[in-house]
């Protein structure tokens, strides 16, 4: 006769899976969850957990239905409000987020994931300000977790782009010469919601047009805008740690975009080293 495992419990699963989560093994964190929550189907930790999972692999929406479910048993969950904000922002979903954590910093002044969402949501209505107290607060109450921006004026992110345009190769500058390059603080939310889903308003760069790959001689030649590749500043800054490492990755994120340019895709970028 075939023995039967000893069903685990609600707590053990619960427990196992918050270990699963904390060692970055989201997939296993996630299915152990929602198997705690077959046992117990109201468990708001178990709802959390595989929220928390679903946001680590980048699927926001997903997230949003279970965060709105704790939220709905327990308006003042502090997790769920700052990890709903989160969630809010990467859809572009911008003032619901601001709105989801100010709630959560009604709920816990000094939390530091909703001080640090809220600045970045500060930041993209133009309060910079504002946003650079909420930074400010949230490294000082978690360094490690959120530090601060790397700032640097807007001439030496210039001069540290033409550096990077400098170490383009001859062959490819040739390509590029009616590429347009443009430095934005942060991405205009009609680039990032002109796509469904919607871009990741944190990204670094973006390349608008069509590919030299994608052209043909037989296109009609009717006159459009020239294509243009966006660096985006505050959202870099905020990423880097460090001048050096910043003025790396204006570097990366320049050949990136001209990689799209020229027509390469991702897998294609990452075998250059551009990914």
């Amino acid at each position: 006769m075939r023995l039967q495992r000893p069903k685990r419990s609600h707590e053990v699963l619960v427990r196992l899976a918050q270990d699963a989560l904390e060692r970055e093994e989201y997939e296993e964190a996630q299915a152990l969850a929602r198997r705690a929550l077959m046992v117990r189907p109201d468990s708001l930790v178990a709802r959390q957990v595989v929220a928390s999972s679903l946001i680590e692999k980048g699927e926001f929406d997903e997230a949003i239905l279970l965060l709105t479910e704790i939220l709905a048993q327990d308006p003042n969950d502090l997790p769920a409000l700052a990890d709903l904000g989160l969630c809010l922002f990467e859809t572009c979903r911008f003032d619901e987020a601001e709105a989801a954590l100010t709630r959560a910093l009604e709920v816990e002044p000094n939390d530091p994931q909703a001080r640090y969402w809220l600045a970045v949501c500060l930041e993209r209505r133009g309060d910079y300000e504002a946003a650079e107290e909420c930074f400010t607060l949230a490294n000082e109450a978690d360094h490690d977790a959120y530090p601060l921006p790397t700032r640097i004026s807007d001439a030496a992110f210039r001069r540290a782009l033409d550096e990077a345009l400098g170490q383009v190769p001859e062959e490819i500058h040739r390509q590029i010469e009616n590429l347009k390059i443009i430095v934005d603080d942060l991405p205009r939310e009609e680039d990032l919601t002109d796509c469904d889903p919607p871009l990741d308003p944190c990204l670094y760069g973006l390349y608008v047009g069509i590919p030299l790959t994608e052209r043909s001689v037989d296109d009609p030649q009717r006159p459009r805008l020239p294509d243009r590749i966006y660096l985006y500043k505050r959202n870099l800054e905020r990423f880097c740690g460090t001048r050096d490492v910043l003025v790396q990755e204006i570097r990366i994120t320049l050949l990136h975009e001209i990689g799209h340019y020229l027509g390469f895709d991702e897998d294609e970028l990452a075998e250059r080293g551009l990914a």
